[in-house]
Parts: structure tokens; sequence; C-alpha cells
């Protein structure tokens, strides 16, 4: 059975310390792990904040954005991030959005070929190549030692983001674990395959497959439905996403989704995401309902499925509605 962790939204309205305090909630509830999204936000120094709050959970990036940080940076706060917490930290990085980085004037380059990249370049420094993989930097000595890069005491698994059975395969072959990010619970499988043939091609046994899947509990299904709805519209039609669904054999609902998206049509987009297709992204509904929906999570390839809470009343706030649903969906 796949482990359950949780995912929090870092963009969303809360304060650091109230990330860490949900942590803890998840911890203390059985979780085991909790993962931080970054968008608008530093993933990094918010799960060192986790971390330094928690004293058993695994804690992640899902994910940083590789773009933004140079890999001497990633894998430095790695290290400290990993001493600190005795090893429970998992660096996942991913290239974010296109129009975000070029609108923060950014470069976007290839995907398939940058991210594999820069894991290399993450992986060199841990492992105590930093001057091999950067040999024009100027050597610095202290009491007559040559320096390289602090390499952390305990190892720091690697995770690459993927939405596609490509980047799953291209990230699997120098990482150590796949994040999938709004993939369908039927898209599960291709990306767990990708990882299995990154694996064969380098010879080792393929990487684990993470996946999230969005909560919306409530005891008005309709009223969930609604708020899931609202949610997966605009990022569906987003183009990695919307082939992954389509990929996943949903063809007419991505076409239609994309002709929504590319009309500026949001009506439109709403009525394209059907019941089921909500049901293939989100639990949604009473909580019997939602722990019915995460055992079809924990029968794919995954292993583990991070529940990403969503509060549904308007009224309620982001850390009302994460808390509320932790304890809803936790261990048993």
């Amino acid at each position: 059975m796949a482990q359950l962790g949780v995912a929090l939204l870092t963009f969303a309205p809360a304060r650091t310390r109230e990330f860490v305090d949900l942590a803890r909630c998840a911890e203390q509830l059985g979780y085991d792990a909790c993962f931080t999204t970054e968008s608008l936000t530093d993933t990094l120094s918010i799960d060192l904040a986790i971390l330094l709050g928690t004293s058993r959970i695994r804690v992640g990036s899902y994910v940083t954005v590789s773009y933004l940080r140079h890999p001497v940076i990633a894998a430095q706060m790695a290290v400290t991030a990993s001493d600190l917490s005795g090893g429970r930290f998992v660096l996942g990085v991913g290239l974010g959005h296109p129009m975000r980085l070029r609108a923060l004037g950014v470069p976007v380059g290839r995907p398939s070929v940058d991210l594999p990249a820069y894991v290399r370049d993450v992986k060199a420094v841990l492992s105590g190549r930093g001057r091999q993989r950067y040999p024009d930097l100027p050597p610095q000595t202290y009491r007559d030692q040559l320096l390289d890069f602090r390499r952390p005491e305990y190892p720091v698994p690697v995770y690459t983001a993927a939405v596609g059975a490509r980047m799953a395969e291209a990230g699997a072959a120098v990482s150590d674990g796949v994040m999938a990010w709004l993939v369908p619970r039927s898209g599960v499988g291709a990306l767990a395959a990708a990882t299995a043939r990154a694996g064969e091609r380098t010879g080792r046994p393929a990487p684990p497959v993470e996946v999230t899947v969005h909560a919306f509990v409530t005891d008005d299904l309709a009223a969930a439905r609604e708020a899931a709805r609202a949610a997966l519209s605009y990022w569906v039609g987003l183009p990695a996403y919307n082939r992954a669904l389509a990929a996943a054999g949903h063809e007419a609902e991505a076409a239609a989704i994309a002709a929504a998206f590319a009309a500026d049509d949001r009506a439109g987009l709403r009525a394209a995401v059907s019941d089921r297709l909500i049901d293939e992204y989100c639990l949604v509904g009473p909580p019997g309902r939602c722990r019915e929906q995460l055992v079809g999570w924990h029968g794919t390839e995954a292993a583990t499925v991070a529940v990403v809470p969503h509060p549904v009343a308007a009224e309620e706030t982001y850390v009302a509605g994460v808390r509320r649903t932790v304890v809803a969906l936790a261990p048993t």
C-alpha cells in the first residue's frame, strides 16, 4: 500500500508558522510525508521551517523551480535541511511554468534536457564532485586544505517533476524518484511504466512515483464538485496538463477544455470538466466517500499519495480547510 502524505499550497493565504502547525498536525495524525509547492514563494525555506518543527515526517519540495536557483544553491540548502532533520528532506525539482518564468525575465530552454542536466549538477555537488563539475571555480583553502562544497551528513534524495511519460522517463534516468502533479488517476500507470523504462536503460531499479490528489471534503457533494470544478478548470487547460489528460484516455474532454481555454471561455471551461473527470483528479464529498476514493489511488502504482486539501465553503479559511481535511482523511 502506498504511503500517505499531504501537500500544502504555499501560495495560499497562510503564515509560515501556520504551515509548520499543519505539518505537525499531519505528523501527529500518522501521515508519512508533508510536501510544499512553489509559486510566488520560496518552498525550500518553508520546508526548512517545517523540518525544524517536526520530528518524524518526511518533508520535501513538490517542487522547487529549477530555473530560479543555481544548482549549487539548491544543493547547499538541501545539505542544511538534511543535516538538521536527520535525513528527512527530499529535494523535488521541476521547471515551473514558462509564462511565469518569462514574465520574471528568466529564459526557458528545453524541458527534457534542462531538468536532467540540473539534477546531474545538483547530485555532483551533493556527492563531493562540485569542483569537478565547475573546474573554473577559483580554488579556496582553509588551513592549507582545498575546499569543496559542503556534503550532507545523510543522503539527499533528488526527485524530478513530471506530468507526462516523456518527462517522467527523462527525469527518472537521473533522479531518485518522480513527483507527478495534477495527473489523473488513470494516468499514473503510464508514468510508472516510463520510470521502469528509465530503470532498465540505466541498469537500476525503477525510481518510485509520488502523486497528488486534490481533496474537497464536505457532506455537500454538489458543493464539493463545484469547488473542484472551479479549481480544475484553469489548470487542465494548460498545455502540459491537457496533454496528460488526453494521454490518459480522455481525448474528447481534453479537446473541449483546450478549445474553451484558447477562447478564454470560462463558462465553457467549467462545463467541459465533467463529474467523471473530477473523480479522476480529486477526492470529493463526504469523508467516507473520499476515503473510498483514496483506496483507488492506493491501488495505483504510486509509492506515495499526497492529499492536497482545499476549503470548500466560502467562509472557511485555507488553514481551517486543510486541518479539517487531514483529520478527516487521517490514516487508520
